[in-house]
């Protein structure tokens, strides 16, 4: 019954945002519209649950992540080799949510991730519910727009499995009416998504969560995806 409620409402939410007028996407960026989608999952990891209906209102968000030429715009000290100039920029969070500010947008919350990667009908990757090896990139030789999510989200992000992680502007937290515990929950731990070419199918799936600390970034690669509000 749970799941036929979500599937309705979701539905719903479909048809309703796309009888809705679209509005242009800044350059380099996508629209999302308001409404409801699937987030989470009861078959991933404890921190997943409960999977729920939640909501947003409409956004951008970048098609890409914020290469390593467009970060050096924002701090010219930022030191990279030349045939990396279009690969991702590995930051730490701040650092991230610096940029993000500086080019007049945001990090997205989890909520937004989520939604951007995984369209409104549940699906496990942005691509839909199989499993494809031959989408992966092993290293990071490659340039944005050639890791593992090669068939973009539905709403046209590329990257968003596999590639790099990527910074959120949520804390770690349970989701409501989440009862197992973990240590470490609280205002600590940053959530990354999205995750990495070194990683086995199961992290990148599109409800999946993962925890760092804002600016220890040595052990992960993590990215940048920024999101903007429509006016």
């Amino acid at each position: 019954m749970r799941k036929l409620i979500i599937n309705i409402l979701c539905f719903f939410s479909y048809v309703i945002v796309f009888g809705q007028t679209t509005p242009e996407p800044p350059e380099g960026m996508v629209y999302v519209p308001a409404g409801n989608f699937i987030m989470g999952s009861e078959n991933g990891d404890p921190d997943e649950k409960p999977k729920q209906i939640a909501t947003t209102e409409a956004y951008f968000i970048d098609k890409y992540e914020v290469s390593n030429t467009e970060f050096a715009k924002f701090d010219p000290t930022f030191k990279f080799s030349e045939e990396k100039k279009n690969n991702a920029a590995i930051v730490t969070w701040s650092q991230a949510n610096a940029y993000a500010t500086w080019a007049g947008k945001r990090l997205p919350t989890e909520k937004e991730w989520e939604k951007a990667a995984r369209g409104t009908d549940g699906r496990i990757f942005p691509w839909g519910d199989t499993y494809d090896n031959t989408y992966v990139v092993w290293d990071q030789k490659s340039t944005r727009g050639t890791s593992i999510a090669k068939p973009e989200s539905i709403y046209g992000c590329f990257d968003m499995a596999g590639g790099v992680w990527e910074w959120t502007s949520d804390w770690y937290q349970p989701y409501p009416g989440n009862t197992t515990p973990m240590e470490q929950y609280g205002e600590k731990y940053k959530v990354m998504r999205g995750g990495s070419n070194f990683n086995n199918h199961s992290f990148i799936r599109s409800s999946h969560r993962y925890y760092l600390l804002p600016e220890k970034i040595s052990a992960y690669p993590v990215g940048i995806r920024c999101v903007k509000d429509v006016d």
